[in-house]
């Protein structure tokens, strides 16, 4: 894999050695009509030196446009030729004089010159030809790793461009914990593994027959070993197997920050999470149990003095308060499953307006005196999913509307079929929700920041329902305002049953 030698003598004779008849067509020709312009303007021209002239036209041209080889025997036909039917006396082959040998010589220097020169410029079109695919197969790779997320992207980015341009096998490897290992898509054999470690551990660039490999140094150390394997024999520039270990040691240093990065972003996001689980689950689990304590401590303390109704309100707000934390627990950890990418949830056919009016009869009975009101285009809409789950969504999604809005708005469930889908949407006349944090509403444990006093849930409720209805192949989408520049209305929607088998 060495720069483009000058051409010399015995190659150019080796090379311009035609093998297939028809190749000698156009070399014959023009020497044919060389010959034949010769004799027959032999009476014209004037004495022999015209001739030869001519003769020396016919083999430069040859030599120009099939190389040394033909050039050559071209001038030995041509010498033939000349002795015979031009030069004094005719019809006689003659060599005895020096005068009879000056022309072989002139014809021969004339086709070494002219078939040398012609292998030189075809050698310098082909290197030409060549550094420019190396230059355009050097950008589109540069191109494609500035754009490589990763380690896979690079070796994806490195099989597009070189092996399929030029003819490479390119293999990668990385250092783990001071180990040199092959990446995935990379050679695993032994002897291309050695011959990238002795690269990473000695000076740089190692050849081993028709290989080669480069220690691939990024910004601040030693990122992994490039091996360039060439199977099909190609000529290069070893500057530009240079400029490529070049950028993809850049480009394997870059991947390797961005993995960082993104560990440490995780690791932070990870941190912000359990921050706002703890907050979250020491304010949602400190209210009830204290509702719970300052209950059963004053049926304890001062159970004998009240009356029944009192005895009565506080044992129901004990019972409300289990009931609260009951939810938020199941919440807690249905979403955590769900996120944690657990097992997938077995779903069976179930009515909506079943699950819905189930749902509106529970929460009517602890919100009692608010308006639900419900109402289904369709009498029968068959969806797949897990039962408690939708219902739990359905619940989440409803008591929101109820917690958020004022006592005397009501509550609009709606139910529909619009093609293959269901619809569910929960209408609510409340304070709304900002345009900016409408797709943060969401998130785990994100809570809209008001300046006015407003109830604070578990910022849970439309998380855990997204990520159930989801886990459905459905969706769930906000909007507000919607009356009167208030309101809130969440639409549930998934995939429509068609067909129930027996």
């Amino acid at each position: 894999m060495d720069l483009f030698a000058e051409t010399s003598l015995r190659d150019e004779l080796r090379r311009t050695m035609i093998s297939k008849a028809s190749a000698w067509r156009a070399p014959a020709v023009i020497f044919a009509v060389t010959a034949v312009l010769v004799i027959v303007l032999k009476p014209i021209l004037d004495g022999e030196v015209s001739s030869g002239m001519l003769f020396m036209l016919g083999i430069t041209l040859v030599g120009a446009r099939s190389g040394l080889t033909p050039a050559l025997i071209s001038a030995l036909l041509a010498s033939a030729i000349f002795n015979f039917f031009l030069a004094d006396p005719v019809l006689t082959f003659r060599m005895s004089s020096g005068e009879d040998l000056a022309p072989p010589l002139i014809f021969t220097a004339c086709a070494l010159v002219s078939g040398l020169l012609a292998g030189r410029l075809k050698d310098k079109t082909f290197q030409l030809g060549r550094t420019n695919l190396q230059l355009e197969s050097l950008l589109e790779t540069s191109r494609l790793l500035q754009a490589a997320p990763d380690v896979a992207a690079i070796e994806a980015a490195l099989a597009t461009t070189v092996p399929g341009r030029l003819g490479f096998r390119l293999s990668l490897y990385g250092l783990k914990d001071g180990t040199t290992e092959a990446l995935p898509a990379s050679d695993r054999r032994p002897e291309a593994l050695a011959l990238a470690r002795q690269a990473i551990e000695g000076d740089g660039i190692v050849r081993h027959r028709d290989s080669i490999a480069f220690r691939l140094d990024g910004s601040r150390s030693c990122v992994g070993a490039l091996v360039v394997e060439n199977v099909s024999g190609a000529q290069v520039d070893p500057a530009f197997l240079e400029a490529l270990a070049s950028l993809v040691g850049l480009a394997l240093e870059r991947a390797r920050f961005a993995s960082v990065i993104a560990e440490a972003e995780a690791n932070v996001r990870t941190e912000e999470l359990k921050s706002a689980l703890l907050s979250s689950v020491s304010h949602d689990l400190r209210t009830p149990l204290t509702a719970i304590s300052a209950s059963a401590s004053s049926l304890i303390e001062f159970g004998s003095r009240f009356d029944r109704e009192t005895s009565k309100a506080l044992l129901q707000g004990i019972v409300d308060e289990c009931d609260r934390l009951n939810r938020f627990t199941a919440n807690l950890l249905e979403l955590s499953r769900l996120q944690a990418g657990g097992p997938s949830i077995a779903g069976q056919v179930l009515s909506v307006n079943d699950v819905v009016r189930a749902v509106v009869q529970r929460l009517r009975t602890r919100f009692a005196g608010r308006e639900i009101s419900v109402s289904s285009t369709d009498p029968e809409i068959l969806v797949t999913a897990d039962t408690a789950l939708f219902e739990l969504a359905v619940t989440n999604v409803i008591q929101n509307a109820l917690i958020y809005s004022e006592p005397d708005m009501p509550v609009l469930v709606q139910s529909s079929c619009d093609r293959n889908q269901c619809v569910l949407t929960v209408t609510d006349q409340g304070c709304g929700v900002p345009e900016a944090e409408q797709t943060r509403v969401f998130e785990r444990f994100y809570r809209v920041k008001r300046s006015e006093p407003s109830p604070q849930g578990s910022g849970l409720g439309l998380a855990i329902a997204k990520g159930f209805v989801e886990a459905f192949e459905g969706t769930v989408k906000l909007m507000s305002p919607v009356i009167g520049g208030k309101g809130t209305t969440v639409t549930i929607t998934l995939p429509v049953v068609s067909e129930v088998k027996a």
